[in-house]
């Protein structure tokens, strides 16, 4: 009867079963490339698979019922003890790293273990799978000391580092590193070469057909023997017995070849991807550490230039910090303020550059900026004022840029000096007034010489005509008649001064110059002048003794003298102090009142002030004008100044004007001195009248003004004389043509529109040449006797005609033509 127990037939099928599981299990732990292991709690091993008896060098019936002291050394044994235990006390699976001599090489495992439990859950053996990690380990340590290596390396001896470092972890007799010569790209220069553990001297080499050319620009080589068959070795390869080779290319960023890492070993090279693993890592720190370098140099070599541009530059560049201290001071700013940079560095621009009074507005400008305000003007030039170390000040012209720095914000100033531009720019101007003063001199000259050559022509008339009713009247009884007339006269006299100052002014004569002492000339005016000066005004005068003579009109300076005090009691109206100064002085870098030139040098200085109110700035650019004048109507002609004026510059000198409202005007009058001794100034006199002689003979009178020849010709007339008037000089060589006999005199003015009164006596000389010719003139300055031809009288009258001259002419010429004619 079959209680459920199992048959034999069926127990033997189930061992059956049961050992072929087992001789499968059997065969696959012996064909798995891992140690297979089991053992008791005692440690003693139960089972071992074949990688396991290969490691060990024994076979299982050595191993089986051993412990680990019985195979190991005893260290090894007891760590391998630890671990055992440690699983079959906390009853579970645990990863260990072990490590040993196995096979006779040292080897890592990674040992998984775990317990086997009994029925009762109950470790009773551990079990263990050991994988052979040692390359990967060796691996992880070279990469952990490669990147060790790598980091802590640095500066110019990184490149001797890194290949010392690099030989060791690979365990090889040689490593290089080389960077392309960037002039010449043909050539490798050698960065660090260490040999056996010690640096050797660098060395540049001709890559080509060498094994670093089958590297750089491609990528990592190995040729792990026979490198002595392959490439032609340098004799120290040679001698080493270099035996295999491995590179890595060197690129930047961009990926452009910068050189190579090498090693060279004696031995042939295994594990190419764990060599091309380390050198990898190296080769990026090389190229990182050689583009650093070359940037270093580029920025070195920029920042040189920049120094030698800063240096060079002509402008002052100064750069100022956030707190306004100086941090860059070239050398042109050291010779424009005269400070040395090494004195300005550290120091307050506001302080040492700019003048006190601008320094709060810089100040509030800068911090205004730096609060996100407009602040200062950047990049643009603006016209400033600097100060010098010495305090000077002087016109600069600026432009301010801003940078970013680590420690903020620098302020960067482009300054230059234009001391010399301004100056040159303010020479410009004044010759620039100079030059319209002197346009409008010349035109105001022209226009009053007009009119003053006309009117000339018509006072001559009138002052004959009066003279010769005054001459007519003396032999009267009417004596009111004679008093009129003469008052007549005296204005006429007036009116011809008044025209002889417009002349004067128009042509620039300079009269009759010759050395003078002003002193006495400032006497004998003041002796004529007082009589007429109101009772309020006080005359001070302050005369240096022995004052240099000048060289000058005596009657011209009178003139200048009168007009300029005239001019100072007017100002003052009655009631003030006319001060009369003479001194030699030295004037230097002064400008002319009247012509706008520079003024230097010694001179006689003839000054006349006055405490009246003093002159404004719209009069000052106007008083030189003819006929400008700040007079009511009546009260004067306009000429006085502009009289002043060209008398003044014609003889050398110039004016200057110190006036200030309230405070009075001086003018000074600035007159060259001279080393001749000085003559005695001249009083003025009034000639005595004419009295009347009856004369002989025939005179021709050529004028192209009716009313001045017709007067003429009533002058001779009344002296007993024939006179014929023509009024064009063709008219006259006419007459004379038809009888060149018939005169006795020409008398003949001098401008003419169609021919001068010279031409005219040139004209008549072929025709009559003992025929004498007589010239007068307005312009009787003008005409110099070299250019007078022979048969004119060298005597030149000036219009209105002098009588008692022309009288005496006459008079000499009849004398002298009578004589001849006796004789013939």
């Amino acid at each position: 009867m079959n209680d459920g127990a199992p048959t034999p037939v069926q127990l033997d099928e189930r061992e059956r079963a049961l050992r072929e599981s087992e001789l499968r299990l059997q065969q696959v732990l012996d064909n798995t490339s891992a140690a297979v292991f089991a053992k008791d709690r005692a440690g003693r091993y139960l089972f071992v698979n074949h990688e396991f008896e290969r490691l060990t060098g024994r076979n299982a019936d050595a191993l089986l019922g051993h412990n680990d002291r019985d195979i190991f050394p005893p260290e090894m044994a007891a760590a391998l003890r630890r671990n055992d235990m440690l699983v079959l006390l906390e009853a579970r699976a645990m990863e260990f790293e072990e490590s040993g001599v196995f096979a006779g090489e040292h080897r890592t495992f990674l040992s998984a273990k775990f317990p086997l439990l009994d029925i009762d859950q109950v470790p009773y053996a551990v079990c263990g799978i050991a994988t052979d990690i040692t390359r990967r380990k060796q691996v992880e340590t070279a990469l952990t000391s490669s990147a060790l290596a790598v980091s802590g390396a640095y500066g110019r001896d990184l490149f001797v580092e890194l290949s010392r470092y690099l030989s060791a972890i690979l365990d090889v007799d040689v490593a290089f590193i080389a960077q392309i010569r960037e002039d010449e790209p043909t050539m490798m220069r050698i960065l660090a070469f260490v040999a056996d553990d010690k640096p050797r001297e660098n060395y540049d080499y001709p890559i080509a057909n060498t094994a670093c050319d089958t590297v750089v620009g491609h990528g990592f080589r190995m040729y792990p023997a026979g490198l002595g068959s392959l490439f032609p070795l340098d004799d120290d390869f040679i001698e080493m017995g270099a035996e295999s080779y491995a590179g890595y290319p060197l690129s930047d960023a961009q990926g452009r070849p910068l050189g190579i890492i090498s090693i060279v070993s004696r031995r042939p090279l295994e594990q190419p991807e764990f060599i091309e693993s380390v050198m990898k890592i190296f080769a990026v720190r090389a190229a990182a550490e050689i583009e650093r370098q070359r940037a270093e140099d580029v920025a070195q070599r920029n920042a040189e230039h920049l120094r030698a541009t800063v240096n060079a530059a002509l402008d002052c560049i100064i750069a100022m910090d956030e707190r306004g201290m100086i941090v860059k001071f070239n050398p042109a700013a050291e010779a424009c303020f005269g400070i040395r940079e090494k004195d300005a560095l550290g120091r307050s621009l506001a302080d040492t550059i700019i003048p006190e009074r601008f320094r709060e507005r810089h100040q509030f400008g800068l911090k205004l900026y730096l609060e996100g305000g407009p602040g200062p003007v950047l990049k643009k030039r603006l016209e400033v004022t600097a100060m010098r170390a010495n305090g000077a000040e002087f016109p600069a012209e600026l432009a301010v840029g801003v940078d970013d720095s680590p420690s903020g914000k620098v302020f960067i100033g482009y300054l230059r000096d234009i001391t010399e531009r301004t100056e040159a720019e303010q020479r410009r101007r004044r010759l620039e007034a100079q030059l319209l003063q002197a346009k409008k001199m010349e035109a105001l000259g022209h226009l009053t010489g007009g009119i003053a050559h006309d009117f000339n022509n018509l006072l001559a008339s009138i002052m004959g005509y009066v003279a010769l009713a005054h001459e007519r009247s003396d032999n009267g009884e009417d004596a009111r008649l004679s008093g009129y007339l003469d008052q007549a006269l005296q204005s006429c006299e007036r009116a011809r001064d008044l025209i002889q100052q417009m002349l004067m002014f128009s042509r620039g004569q300079k009269g009759q110059a010759q050395a003078i002492d002003v002193a006495s000339c400032i006497e004998q005016n003041l002796a004529v002048l007082s009589p007429t000066l109101a009772e309020g005004i006080e005359v001070e005068q302050d005369v240096q003794a022995n004052a240099c003579a000048v060289q000058f009109d005596p009657v011209q300076l009178g003139q200048v003298l009168l007009n300029l005090c005239v001019n100072a009691c007017d100002a003052m109206q009655g009631e003030g102090r006319l001060r009369l100064a003479l001194r030699d002085a030295r004037v230097e870098a002064m400008q002319c009142a009247a012509c706008r030139q520079p003024v230097d040098g010694e001179f006689v200085e003839l000054s006349v002030g006055d405490t009246g109110p003093g002159i404004e700035a719209a009069v000052l650019e106007r008083m030189f004008d003819p006929f400008f004048s700040t007079k009511p109507p009546g009260k004067g002609a306009g000429m006085g100044l502009a009289t002043v004026h060209g008398i003044v510059h014609e003889h050398g000198g110039h004016l200057l004007v110190d006036t200030e409202p309230g405070r009075g005007t001086s003018f000074r009058v600035l007159l060259p001195a001279c080393a001749d001794a000085a003559r005695t100034t001249p009083s003025r006199r009034r000639s005595d009248r004419l009295g009347v002689a009856r004369r002989e003979g025939r005179v021709l009178v050529v004028d192209d003004e009716h009313s001045v020849g017709e007067f003429m010709c009533e002058l001779l007339s009344n002296w007993g004389l024939e006179a014929h008037f023509v009024s064009t000089p063709e008219l006259a060589l006419a007459r004379v043509r038809e009888s060149p006999a018939q005169y006795r005199l020409v008398i003949t003015d001098h401008a003419m529109p169609t021919m001068t009164g010279i031409q005219l006596a040139q004209a008549l000389e072929p025709i009559a040449p003992h025929l004498p010719v007589l010239l007068y003139t307005g312009l009787a300055d003008r005409i110099r006797e070299p250019s007078l031809p022979a048969n004119m009288l060298r005597t030149v009258l000036r219009k209105p005609i002098d009588h008692g001259q022309l009288s005496r002419i006459v008079d000499d010429v009849l004398v002298e033509r009578g004589a001849r004619d006796a004789i013939a």
